[in-house]
């Protein structure tokens, strides 16, 4: 079979696997669900929409306030079991059988089933209201189509927990507007940091080990020590320094509120933390990138007239800017990546704002948001990366492009070098 059957009956496969998951996801009927109201949330006025997903596994739900399976925080108990549903027949599983309701009695209100006392027996309908000390709560019949396989996805532990398109839901526009916080921060950190990094590096390749010294000990230091670490002592130690509070004390708005609401003070610790860090890793690609341009650049430029600082600035830097573009990609996407750790000084970034929601839910899936929100920058950017360092090989004549060619493309080329109609490059191909 040629290349070509085999893509048609590759993408018959294909379609007929997606036309019959389409098919599942549109029929598929989701569990039964118990719809009731908590207390407002810590920050909020308005009571929450709550929502019980009956596992297609379980046989017995009860209702009460400790060790059961649904807890209305509203609801006045006396004791710890008010409610029994008990699905018959036993193991009927999803969309099957009935729940029938046993009253416990354990309330001061009486528990009621659509505004009567239930007389025991009674089985639960769609939109049958069940009061449980003072707490409406409605059962529903398990929902059709996407909502019914999400609700299938939230009855699942593990993938609640993990994954849960309500927290998910909840989570998305408190880390967006988080979201600009760790852009700004690590934009402007990066900006600062170039022509930082481009200061050291010189200093580093200076005659004079007065400028060396100094330049060496810094990027030994900074790159030998985790970032974390620095965050920490440029967040506690720089306040307490004498220049700091002078600072201050000198413009006090800078302890003022600042943009989205962080403090200016926060805002410029931020900064130095990152861009000094940033500076000193951009020192050496820096250094690495001028110390590859061939010496005979530099001599032609001075046989030109030019000066050594003009050379530098309009030959050998271009050049090294080229060269050194992938690799300062690649160093822009682990700062961003960094300023995750800023949760850890009270900074509300992205992942300081999805640990509260993960505290406030007790569930994780806001941090699985959160690394979606990094996974937009992180991964475009990694894909040009690739593209720029392809480019860059193929036109030094170091390589080519990582990209595996199609065997048609390489039959085809072994022809027309055999033809004589184009040369051999340096893969043979």
């Amino acid at each position: 079979m040629n290349q070509k059957l085999r893509n048609v009956a590759w993408y018959g496969v294909l379609a007929i696997t997606c036309i019959t998951l389409a098919t599942l996801l549109l029929t598929m009927v989701g569990p039964a669900r118990l719809l009731y109201e908590d207390p407002p949330r810590r920050g909020t006025n308005e009571p929450l929409d709550a929502i019980y997903l009956i596992s297609p596994t379980k046989d017995v739900i009860t209702i009460g306030k400790r060790q059961v399976d649904l807890v209305p925080q509203n609801a006045v108990l006396e004791d710890n079991l008010a409610v029994t549903l008990t699905r018959t027949p036993s193991g009927s599983g999803l969309g099957k059988g009935d729940w029938i309701v046993a009253a416990e009695e354990t309330s001061p209100t009486p528990v009621l089933l659509n505004g009567a006392r239930p007389t025991g027996g009674e089985s639960l309908h769609n939109d049958d209201i069940l009061t449980v000390g003072g707490v409406e709560i409605t059962y529903t019949a398990g929902r059709k189509g996407i909502v019914g396989a999400l609700d299938w996805w939230e009855s699942g532990k593990v993938s609640h927990l993990f994954a849960s398109p309500q927290v998910i839901s909840e989570a998305f526009p408190v880390l967006l507007a988080a979201y600009p916080i760790s852009l700004v921060a690590v934009f402007v950190s990066f900006l600062l940091a170039i022509p930082g990094g481009l200061a050291l590096a010189f200093m580093k390749m200076a005659k004079t080990r007065w400028l060396r010294f100094p330049a060496t000990a810094y990027v030994d230091f900074v790159r030998g020590t985790p970032i974390f670490l620095q965050i920490l002592l440029v967040f506690f130690g720089l306040p307490l320094m004498p220049p700091w509070q002078l600072l201050v004390s000198t413009f006090p708005a800078i302890n003022n509120a600042g943009l989205f609401g962080v403090s200016n003070s926060m805002w410029l610790r931020a900064f130095v933390v990152l861009s000094f860090n940033s500076a000193a890793y951009m020192a050496e690609i820096f250094r690495a990138g001028i110390q590859s341009i061939n010496k005979g650049q530099m001599e032609a430029a001075r046989s030109l007239g030019m000066t050594t600082a003009a050379a530098m600035a309009f030959v050998i830097i271009p050049q090294t800017v080229r060269r050194i573009l992938p690799t300062m990609m690649s160093e822009f996407i682990l700062l961003f990546k960094d300023t995750s750790l800023f949760a850890a000084v009270g900074l509300m970034e992205i992942v300081m704002r999805a640990r509260e929601v993960a505290s406030t839910t007790l569930n994780v899936s806001a941090y699985l948001l959160a690394a979606a929100f990094y996974l937009v920058i992180t991964i475009p950017l990694g894909r040009i990366v690739q593209q720029m360092e392809n480019r860059l090989a193929a036109s030094e004549g170091g390589g080519t492009a990582t990209f595996d060619k199609s065997t048609e493309d390489n039959i085809e080329k072994v022809a027309k070098i055999k033809q004589g109609l184009v040369e051999p490059t340096m893969d043979g191909m």
